[in-house]
């Protein structure tokens, strides 16, 4: 049985006439005990032709695919590589935030340790005053005590003296 011809080759694309040439050789008559078909050489000629007129158009067609998806790639990659440096650039921001923070909490801690040891030196040398004025302030009234008590007895000692004369001056005198 002879496989009817399909005169309508020219509207498919590439791959529906080589559907149809296989279908073609699938259903044309067998040559017995060769494995061989046999074949209108014409009609296989013109779908080459057809083949090979419809290859310049279809390779224009993959041209335009491919140079399609080189541009979608490249935009792909263009917004990859844009986005990536966001990130570097709001990475590097966070960490010299971060770096800005850290070395602020140092300034501060630093600060704070110096008006600690500053506040503490200063109670200590107040103490230190303090502690000096008092022993100045005991010294000075220890040593008018002891002044006080000098003059107290060279007082006391004048008082009995002169209590020693009065009382002298007022006994009678024996021989009158």
């Amino acid at each position: 049985m002879d496989f009817e011809r399909n005169d309508s080759l020219s509207e498919g694309n590439i791959s529906t006439i080589l559907e149809e040439l296989v279908e073609y050789i699938d259903k044309s008559s067998r040559v017995p005990l060769t494995g061989k078909v046999m074949v209108d050489g014409n009609y296989i000629l013109e779908i080459v032709d057809k083949i090979n007129a419809k290859l310049p158009e279809e390779m224009k067609q993959a041209k335009q695919v491919l140079d399609q998806s080189d541009k979608i790639l490249e935009s792909i990659e263009a917004r990859g590589k844009s986005m990536l440096d966001e990130a570097r650039a709001e990475a590097e921001r966070i960490v010299q935030e971060t770096e800005i923070v850290k070395m602020a909490q140092q300034e501060a801690e630093k600060i704070v340790q110096e008006a600690t040891e500053y506040g503490e030196n200063m109670v200590n040398k107040y103490n230190e005053q303090a502690n000096q004025m008092i022993d100045d302030a005991e010294a000075y009234v220890d040593s008018l005590l002891t002044h006080l008590e000098a003059n107290l007895d060279k007082v006391a000692a004048a008082l009995k003296s002169t209590r020693a004369n009065f009382e002298q001056n007022q006994q009678p005198d024996a021989e009158d």
